[in-house]
């Protein structure tokens, strides 16, 4: 931490004009053993990188001198030798080594950063190897290529993607925690007993940078503490399996490849968070009121005073004394805090859906299905159809590929919520928008009711990541093996899937075939 009126009394570091120094307490600059041992480290392994480039140039034009001669000369052998311009090699391994790691500790930095908000052990011991990792990486390089420098700037422009990934959503982070905390310590309030457990507040004075002379992320105040950020190493490890998966869904065995894949996936990432729309955007404005909307239900303050409202009004009406009036005190905040729990929940539920079904409509399309294979409608017992004979069930999406004029095909405006699918009067029908909305859901039935749209949410929800993963899988074993004796069928209007194999059936194999690729 770098503050004018604080003493250091350990070693810590400065950037100027581009050049990191380390220096003690008493500010001379110092250079610890372990980093002259690591530098003779990367000499030696520069030297190796070089060499092995300028051995394999020297062999390739060696090679096209024996094809076009019938025989080389000693002289000209030394001839070849000499084309390779070793200064030049050298300066751009110098170059790209220079730059790998000027972004290696910007990203660096961001971590470090995070680190200092950590709390918990077990997030700083998380956070502790994220930081090692990074520390440790390496390039990737390709040695069956014909130079460096491609593999060291792919390398640089995950480092960048990276960096500004984790910037962009931890400064995100603390901008929110800021507005989190003005909206509970808002009117000057000082603090009474019913604060407990609350988060601490922060005194805007002061602006400290934890990452030195250039801070990786946006200042914060001197007694400005977001445990909250700990969630990087979260972010980090997901990358990392992202990227895992990729490389195994499309096969990718050399180092270039899978390096490739993780540039392409680093910059998705980084364009998807800079265009991610806000929570419920793709559900119907009513439900953003009632479900997505942060003007009451977001305020602990306002849901605090729901609850003290509630044992207030027993108390003045003496409905409730002596244990009975502690129990009831107990039971309302009870069923406040699982409202907070359903919501929030149903909220991270209702988010994931939204995506999923996203990733579904791509999968569908490219599979050959319209849009409204994705919504379910039940049929009403009253206007069902009387049939003589029974039809086996379940009915999987083979059996209409070739004709689909029986499938239901209604496509709604907007994304409803799964329980709205089932029943939409009654379960639901709530609402978290204001103090009598919230007042109204403080009952068990209620509460019942939440959890039953919870439930069906969460179903939906893993219903639509089987089936866009299985649908994945089909598609790409498809598009790998030209001879393939299984096919995976996913149903889109309930979200089954089943796999089984096709035989003897050439008409249905090509339609098959015309769908899933």
């Amino acid at each position: 931490m770098e503050f004018a009126e604080v003493e250091n009394l350990h070693d810590f570091y400065s950037a100027e004009e581009g050049f990191v120094h380390t220096q003690d307490q008493r500010g001379f600059y110092i250079v610890y053993d372990a980093a002259l041992k690591d530098l003779d480290e990367l000499e030696n392994e520069l030297l190796l990188v070089g060499s092995h480039f300028i051995q394999r140039n020297r062999t390739e034009k060696m090679g096209k001198a024996e094809e076009a001669f019938t025989s080389t000369s000693t002289a000209g052998a030394g001839e070849l030798w000499v084309d390779v311009d070793r200064v030049a090699v050298l300066l751009d391994l110098w170059t790209c080594e220079t730059e790998f790691l000027e972004n290696k500790v910007q990203l660096l930095n961001c971590y470090y950063e995070v680190y200092q908000h950590a709390a918990g052990t077990e997030e700083r011991f998380a956070l502790a190897r994220v930081i090692t990792d990074i520390m440790h990486g390496r390039p990737r390089l390709d040695l069956d290529q014909d130079y460096f420098v491609q593999a060291y700037r792919a390398e640089i422009d995950c480092l960048r993607s990276h960096q500004q990934l984790i910037k962009n959503i931890l400064d995100n982070q603390i901008e929110k925690q800021r507005q989190y905390l003005q909206r509970i310590w808002r009117d000057d309030h000082k603090g009474s007993t019913h604060d407990y457990g609350l988060p601490l507040n922060y005194i805007p004075k002061h602006v400290v940078s934890l990452g030195g002379s250039s801070p990786a992320l946006m200042n914060v105040f001197l007694l400005e503490v977001h445990p909250s950020l700990c969630l990087a190493s979260a972010v980090y490890h997901s990358l990392i399996q992202a990227h895992t998966e990729l490389c195994q869904l499309h096969r990718a065995t050399s180092v270039f490849d899978k390096l490739v894949l993780q540039q392409k996936l680093l910059q998705q990432a980084l364009q998807s968070w800079n265009n991610l729309a806000s929570p419920g955007a793709s559900y119907s404005s009513q439900i953003q009121k009632d479900l997505f909307s942060d003007v009451f239900f977001q305020d602990p303050v306002l849901v605090q005073k729901v609850g003290l409202s509630l044992v207030n009004f027993t108390e003045e009406k003496d409905m409730k004394q002596g244990r009975k009036k502690q129990s009831y005190a107990v039971e309302t905040f009870s069923k406040l805090l699982e409202l907070v729990t359903i919501r929030h929940r149903l909220l991270e539920s209702a988010s994931e859906t939204a995506h999923l079904t996203q990733l579904y409509r791509n999968v569908a399309s490219e599979l050959g299905f319209d849009e409204f294979h994705l919504y379910l409608r039940p049929v009403q017992f009253e206007i069902a159809e009387q049939k003589d004979q029974t039809e086996q069930r379940p009915v999987f999406i083979t059996a209409i590929l070739e004709d689909d004029t029986s499938v239901d095909r209604f496509t709604p405006s907007h994304l409803p919520l799964s329980i709205q699918e089932l029943d939409e009067n009654q379960i639901g029908r709530f609402s978290f928008s204001s103090e009598e909305a919230v007042i109204h859901l403080m009952n068990s039935q209620s509460i019942e009711n939440l959890q039953v749209t919870l439930a069906c949410q969460v179903t939906q929800k893993n219903a639509l990541i089987s089936a866009v993963k299985v649908a994945c899988l089909c598609y790409w074993a498809e598009s790998m093996t030209s001879s393939a004796e299984v096919m995976c069928l996913v149903e889109p209007d309930c979200c089954i899937s089943e796999i089984r194999p096709v035989r003897n059936s050439t008409k249905k194999r090509q339609s098959l075939y015309k769908h899933l690729t």
